[in-house]
Order: C-alpha cells, then structure tokens, then sequence
C-alpha cells in the first residue's frame, strides 16, 4: 500500500538518455516501495516540445493505484559547469539558455525549483539563481551517496536562508534505475492534494538510511562540524577504495 505523503524527487526514466525504467516500471517499483509521488526530471536536451507533451501524457497515464508521476525537467547551460536547475511539476515546455531565463521564465511555471547537487559547481552558486529558486537539494544520493548528506551544500542553505528564509534543503534521490534504490524521500506532514506546494512551503522532512531532518537543515555549529569530519573520514575512505579497484583492474 502506497503512502500519499512519502515521495522521491530528482528521478529519471528512460526518456532521458541515461534512464533505464519505462514510466509503468517506475509506477510498479514505487508501489512495491510504498511511495505516492515521484517528482520527475528528465534531461531537458532529451526532448523538444513535441516530445514533451507525448511526455506528460504518458506519465498521467502511468500514474494510478496509488503513485502520482509528476513531470519535469533537469537544465544545463552552457558556460555553467555542472550547474542544473530541476523544474518539477511544468505546466509547459520550456527553453531556457541560462540560469537567469530559468529563474525568470520557468520558475513560475513549475510547481517546484531545485538546484541540484551542488557539488558539481564547487558550491557556487549564482545569486540569481539562490534568489529564484524554492530549494537546494543538500543530500544527493547518486553524488553523496545513500549514507551522508553533503555538508558543504547544508553550508550554503543556510547562507541563503539568511536572504530567504522560505528557501529549503531536499534529499534528492538522483535516481535513473529503480533496481538501484539509494533510499532518500521526502515525506510530508499531512496528506495535501499538491504535494509540490506542501515541500515549496516547507511541510515536510526528509528522510535517508542514517538520519532525517527538516527543510531548514536546522543543525548547530556542533553537529555540522561532526558531519563534516565524518564525511571527510568517509570520502577519503571511498577513493581509497575507488583507486584499489582501479589498480586491480588494471593487473
């Protein structure tokens, strides 16, 4: 039985490039996890406008029986390495060539804006971009892993939050093969009929296999320190590894 407050956001399924699910097999794998919505972001330069409302028309006629596709778009620009910008929720088709037309132009279609893992631009961030966009996405379980939110990213939520309080942090599940369920979700306070509005208003928490917390990232000095060091330990750990492996590989 699915939960119409439990969802999963930054999901990709074969219509981008590097997504292996049909629609229908996402729908499946989502009702096996109890999930209710699925805010989808496939790759903009995957589709035109044609493409896009065939798009939508197949996520609405893969959602029922408990899980609601939600479409939308994941953005690059040129001149902006590792900068993407998600459009969850899209009334339409959009074509921004930079991160301001995205904040001016697509932003107040969408139901939900996100800066995606942070990490891929160093933590820097345009100003326009913190000042137009709903959330930060602070756990990146495809980049951060399923273990760690990002401390760095946490670091400049609440930079932005001192500008704009309304702005949130998201656990985003970077997802483009259900067999492969690195286990973040957000999950909301009550039941709403948008459950876009309810994470752009804050009525929610985020939830992953060693923590759960609010959209505020609400952690002291204290606590962040000790997620830095752990993480520290964790990533020097994990490229040890990464570089045994590629030594074995190569004998």
């Amino acid at each position: 039985m699915t939960d119409p407050r439990l969802g999963i956001v930054h999901v990709h399924t074969h219509w981008s490039h590097d997504g292996r699910d049909s629609l229908p097999e996402l729908a499946l794998a989502c009702r096996r996890r109890g999930i209710g919505f699925v805010g989808l972001t496939e790759h903009a330069e995957d589709l035109d406008a044609s493409r896009w409302g065939e798009y939508v028309a197949a996520c609405a006629s893969a959602s029922g029986e408990g899980v609601r596709l939600i479409p939308g778009l994941e953005f690059r620009f040129a001149g902006h390495k590792g900068l993407h910008l998600l459009a969850l929720g899209l009334a339409r088709w959009h074509e921004p060539a930079t991160p301001a037309e995205f904040v001016e132009r697509v932003a107040p279609d969408a139901g939900f804006t996100m800066v995606a893992h942070p990490v891929l631009t160093g933590h820097r961030v345009p100003d326009e971009v913190l000042a137009g966009v709903d959330a930060l996405e602070v756990w990146n379980a495809a980049y951060n892993t399923r273990w760690l939110p990002d401390p760095r990213a946490v670091e400049l939520l609440h930079q932005a939050r001192r500008r704009r309080p309304a702005m949130v942090g998201v656990a985003g599940l970077d997802q483009h093969d259900s067999r492969n369920d690195r286990e973040t979700r957000v999950r909301l306070l009550a039941e709403e009929a948008d459950p876009l509005a309810a994470l752009r208003g804050g009525r929610f928490e985020n939830l992953g296999r060693t923590m759960r917390f609010d959209p505020a990232v609400s952690w002291g000095p204290a606590r962040l320190g000790t997620l830095r060091a752990i993480r520290l330990v964790y990533d020097r750990i994990e490229r040890t590894q990464d570089r045994l492996a590629r030594w074995l590989a190569g004998r």
